[in-house]
């Protein structure tokens, strides 16, 4: 990234890295992108994702219940990665951060390390995949998963875009999502099963709870 301009060095996002103990007593990290400063570009309506409407979710589960439907709801793990970013946008490393992505691929990332004002360790990068904290990363992993779920037979309730149903063997199978936070019901367990093997293959490992 070399060939940037001030201007574009100077609109990069910020990587912020945050750590948390679970419960379990394991700890959790994750590096975001700082994306205060795409509010000055990117309108609110532009970036906003829909999600799942509580009624929804409620009348489903009642169905569901009445049915005697199996139910599975299943996480997908750093969901926004799967989808692709759909305009340019650099982020910058500094200090450690900027350090350890070199050491993972000093051939790739070494000649392009430089130093900041500060005199600490700077990398600008161009984001591929969408990021948690990029304004638009939401909504970008939402348009992929509705991809995929439609190429696979589904059909978006017309009321609610984070519904859909497909006919399979004349019953219905919903699935409802809020953000990558997914409920699968059908009557038959091995449809469902059948559903999460699919979404594997599409997304990898995901935790899930029957």
């Amino acid at each position: 990234m070399d060939s940037l301009t001030e201007a574009q060095k100077h609109d990069a996002l910020r990587a912020i890295m945050f750590l948390k103990e679970k419960r379990c007593g394991r700890i959790k990290g994750r590096t975001c992108a700082d994306g205060r400063k795409q509010r000055e570009t990117i309108a609110k309506e532009d970036a906003a994702s829909p999600t799942v409407a509580p009624e929804s979710v409620i009348i489903t589960s009642v169905i569901d219940a009445k049915e005697g439907r199996d139910v599975a709801t299943t996480d997908i793990p750093g969901a926004y990665l799967n989808a692709e970013m759909d305009e340019f946008v650099v982020m910058v490393l500094e200090g450690k951060l900027a350090e350890l992505l070199v050491k993972t691929a000093p051939n790739l990332y070494r000649k392009y390390l430089g130093v900041g004002k500060d005199n600490k360790p700077v990398l600008y990068i161009q984001l591929q995949k969408a990021l948690y904290g990029c304004l638009k990363s939401a909504l970008l992993f939402y348009k992929r998963l509705l991809e995929d779920l439609q190429s696979y037979g589904f059909e978006v309730n017309p009321y609610d875009p984070c519904e859909a149903n497909k006919m399979i063997r004349g019953k219905q199978m919903f699935v409802c999502w809020h953000v990558d936070d997914l409920k699968i019901s059908h009557v038959d367990n091995k449809e469902v099963t059948r559903m999460l093997k699919w979404l594997k293959k599409k997304y990898g490992k995901m935790r899930t709870t029957r």
